[in-house]
């Protein structure tokens, strides 16, 4: 790992893994105090310059000369460091007393040294001037010497500064640190002040990195993101300079040797000095505030100049989001709106019938964060936070004060512990309670009934707080209700329609619906299975009863809806021959079917579930030749509650209602010229019921001219 440093005094750090023996250094005891040079703070890996705001910066190795390295020792000594390409020879006592600093551990090895020292040369590498520095360290153990080869390679800084464009290049085959020219460049980075910056920050600040053949080439743009200005005067002109510091970090591995080697360089770059017209700029900017009923007001002015700062409201800086919900902008000035219960506002005291709120806003140095103007608004707003009600009801807010940072407020009770908030966040607890409850307290004063009661925290949770936070002020909030005891007052109210009908909430249920065809107009004898197919000549009458057979509910009503004919099992096909429509007969039928009344009797204990009517056998015009043709008889019917009978065809039979709206139906077909045996399904019909007044249970089925069963599963 090679990392090279410049500012200042210059220095190159090199470490390299081996298996030696670890130094000791002097130990500093808590009173010594060490004069830290130039020279030592290069010998001893430290470094210390100014950031562009004037603040100090200092920086140390973790392989200081005075950090404490815990390691085992291998039974390797550190003998002598030769110097190429000058082959001269030093032990180890003449290498640090030559400004050079050494050291090891088991593991590492640490050589610094300045750019200036006597064994370093230049080497011209790829058109760049380098300062090199190359060694071979000796360690001995009983029978065994071993050697340790290593170079260290540095940039002089040479960079262009064109079209405002700085263009800095690095070899990208650094010559002193490759055995040969077979090697795979695996990663390259760019960084500003030793931070890697990622694809999406570099094309942020218009950064570049090309990587060619020879060279990799890092452009810069004068005044990007990252850097800084510097004013000058010489000879009575203004003069600018800017400085940056970029990093590349360069990680490759050569095919020869099979090892990585992972290079770093920190190059601080400053321009040549621009002239440039002088500026005046007044600092620092006004801020300014006042309060309305509901809101703050704060208003930052920084006139003429370009608002160099950033805003800080409360605990939270003003972002994108925040500006666009809460900032009105002006030419010079900006104002930011905030509601008084914002969480960026504190609340510092709790009275009857106010809140006294405050905002903290300040503006800080993008840079280092230092505060450039504070600025704090108070303001009592009034509120009304206790509400008394005439039927003896009582509401009450409590909000949580700066002064009891700790407060949970949803573990706030009224006097008796067991009433807690009906509602609570993390800055509000809402009361909700009656005169006569939860310790509420009554007395009389004159002509007036007074109620008091006191949110506070139970006792066991006020001791834990007051424990933990010795800070914590005890938040106790009175709150009051007056009632006049001899008073009458008049109570106006107003009725008008419902605007919707009780409904039906809906459930499930097995409705099973049965169709027969009778032998005859007594509906006592029926036609069975074996007595298919059935034969009937033109205008002979057909006698249809419809059943609910599985419910004794006598609420619930049986109607037909509509019923019609088609020369096959589609019931949309056409042609089609309407026998019941809307529960009426068809009045262009001229043999119109007829419905018949059903009685009480042994059987038919529900009449409201049975419907009868009488159809008289017909053929469509195409089928009048041939008489032995099918005919398929259709039929829907609605279940309706027979206790709310107003409303589209549960009225009654035969009632015309145009815009009912349908259900899903299902179809028995008939082959008159087969045998259909019983068959008894199900159809599933979900239907919410919203206007009892037209609500009606649907099952729908299909007729036809044989004596069959047919079962439908309806919701309800």
């Amino acid at each position: 790992i090679i990392i090279c440093q410049m500012p200042y005094r210059l220095f190159c750090l090199l470490m390299a893994a081996v298996g030696i023996q670890a130094q000791q250094t002097p130990s500093i005891n808590d009173t010594q105090i060490i004069n830290l040079t130039p020279g030592l703070a290069t010998q001893c890996g430290f470094s210390f310059k100014f950031d562009p705001m004037g603040n100090a910066m200092f920086f140390a190795s973790l392989q200081n000369c005075f950090s404490q390295n815990m390691a085992v020792a291998s039974g390797y000594k550190m003998t002598a460091v030769v110097f190429s390409p000058s082959k001269n020879v030093m032990n180890v006592d003449e290498v640090q007393r030559k400004g050079y600093a050494i050291a090891n551990t088991p593991t590492r090895l640490v050589l610094r040294s300045p750019h200036n020292a006597e064994e370093t040369y230049l080497q011209n590498v790829a058109g760049v001037p380098m300062r090199v520095l190359s060694t071979s360290t000796f360690f001995e153990q009983k029978w065994l010497v071993t050697r340790v080869d290593a170079t260290a390679v540095c940039p002089t800084p040479v960079f262009s500064c064109k079209m405002f464009l700085i263009t800095w290049y690095m070899p990208k085959h650094i010559d002193p640190l490759f055995s040969s020219d077979a090697f795979t460049m695996l990663e390259v980075y760019m960084g500003i002040d030793a931070k890697r910056l990622d694809t999406e920050e570099m094309a942020a600040r218009n950064y570049s990195v090309l990587v060619t053949e020879a060279h990799i080439i890092v452009e810069i743009p004068v005044g990007a993101v990252g850097g800084y200005f510097k004013s000058h005067i010489q000879d009575d002109q203004y003069f600018v300079t800017y400085t940056i510091e970029p990093m590349l970090e360069l990680l490759w591995i050569e095919e020869v040797a099979h090892e990585n080697t992972s290079y770093k360089v920190l190059f601080p770059i400053t321009t040549p000095p621009m002239a440039r017209p002088p500026q005046v700029r007044n600092l620092p900017p006004s801020v300014t505030g006042n309060c309305d009923q509901e809101n703050f007001h704060i208003t930052v002015d920084y006139r003429n100049q370009e608002p160099f700062f950033v805003v800080l409201v409360g605990k939270r800086l003003l972002n994108h989001e925040f500006a666009q919900q809460y900032l009105t902008e002006g030419d010079t000035d900006f104002t930011i709106t905030l509601p008084f219960s914002s969480p960026d506002a504190v609340f510092e005291s709790v009275h009857s019938s106010s809140v006294r709120s405050r905002l903290d806003v300040a503006l800080l140095n993008p840079y280092n964060n230092m505060t450039i103007k504070y600025f704090s608004l108070a303001c009592s707003f009034l509120k009304t936070l206790t509400e008394c009600f005439s039927n003896g009801t009582m509401t009450a807010l409590a909000v949580k004060v700066e002064s009891a940072p700790g407060l949970n407020p949803g573990q706030l009770t009224l006097s008796d512990p067991a009433c807690g908030p009906t509602y609570s966040d993390d800055r509000f607890a809402y009361f909700h309670f009656t005169v006569n409850s939860c310790g509420t307290t009554r007395k009389f004063i004159n002509n007036v009934m007074l109620y008091e009661n006191e949110i506070s925290l139970p006792d066991e949770l006020e001791v834990k707080l007051n424990a933990t936070t010795s800070s914590e002020e005890e938040y106790q909030l009175k709150v009051s209700c007056y009632y006049v005891a001899n008073i009458t007052r008049t109570l106006a109210f107003l009725t008008r329609p419902r605007d919707n009908e009780p409904f039906a909430e809906t459930g499930t249920g097995r409705l099973m619906v049965r169709m027969r065809l009778a032998q005859d107009a007594s509906y006592n004898t029926f036609h069975q299975e074996e007595d298919y197919p059935v034969v009937r000549y033109l205008r002979q009458p057909l006698h249809f009863e419809v059943e609910l057979t599985t419910s004794s509910d006598p609420k619930v009503a049986l109607v037909l809806d509509h019923c019609w004919a088609t020369l096959n099992e589609d019931r949309d096909s056409r042609p089609r021959w309407n026998l019941i429509i809307n529960g009426c007969e068809n009045p262009e039928d001229p043999y119109r079917v007829v419905f018949h009344p059903v009685e009480v009797d042994a059987r038919v204990h529900f009449p409201s579930h049975v419907k009868r009517f009488e159809a008289y056998m017909f053929s469509f015009a195409e089928d009048a030749v041939e008489q032995s043709g099918q005919v398929f008889v259709h039929c829907d019917v609605v279940i309706c509650d027979a206790s709310s009978p107003t409303g589209g065809p549960c009225s009654g039979q035969c009632v015309n209602q145009d815009n009912l709206k349908r259900g899903r139906s299902c179809f028995m077909l008939f082959r008159p010229w087969q045998t259909i045996t019983e068959l008894i399904g199900s159809l599933s019909l979900s239907q919410q019921v919203n206007d009892m007044s037209k609500t009606s249970l649907r099952s729908v089925m299909y007729m036809f001219l044989l004596d069959t069963f047919f079962g439908c599963n309806v919701l309800f």
